[in-house]
Parts: C-alpha cells; structure tokens; sequence
C-alpha cells in the first residue's frame, strides 16, 4: 500500500529554486521525494538523533547533495516531507520546522 505523501512549504519552495536552477537536480530530488510513497524507509534512509518532525522520528535521505528531511504517521500512512537542504547548510535551520 502507498503512503501519502504532504510536501511542507518549506519543500515546495526548495524545489521551486531548484526547478530555476537545474532542471535535473530538481526532478532527481522530487523523485526520491515521490519514492517515499512507495517505500518510507528505503536502503539508504538515516534515523535523526533527537529529532522529531511533525510528532514523528525525524529521518533523512539523500539525493546527490540534497538531504530530505521526512517523518511518516505510520497509523495513517502518510509521510511528511520536511526541508530539502544542500548537503553544507545547517541542520540548526530546521530545529524551528518542527
């Protein structure tokens, strides 16, 4: 069964730049993006110490060097896509996206 997926602003935004910058970066992150219906835990997925994200453990996967940062309400099938940061910001931006 496939989860649903809820893209935050912050998201939509990201790739908004992306897509006017690399067309193709932005198509390979919104597509690991779109994956995580299919599978919300895939291979490469990282559990985020001390972190939660929409009430839910926080966790990360990577597309080159772009990290999305998700949760997922397992009881309700859905996942939860958080900021999408360039591999050298700061996770201290998204401590105030919870």
């Amino acid at each position: 069964m496939s989860y649903r997926i809820d893209f935050s602003e912050a998201a939509l935004s990201k790739l908004e730049a992306l897509g006017t910058a690399n067309a193709k970066i932005m198509k390979q992150v919104f597509m690991k993006c779109l994956a995580l219906r299919r599978n919300p835990k895939p291979q490469d997925c990282v559990d985020l110490q001390n972190f939660i994200y929409k009430g839910f453990k926080g966790r990360r996967v990577d597309q080159g060097e772009y990290r999305i940062i998700f949760g997922v309400d397992e009881d309700h099938k859905q996942v939860f896509i958080g900021p999408i940061l360039n591999r050298n910001e700061d996770y201290k931006e998204i401590k105030n996206m919870r």
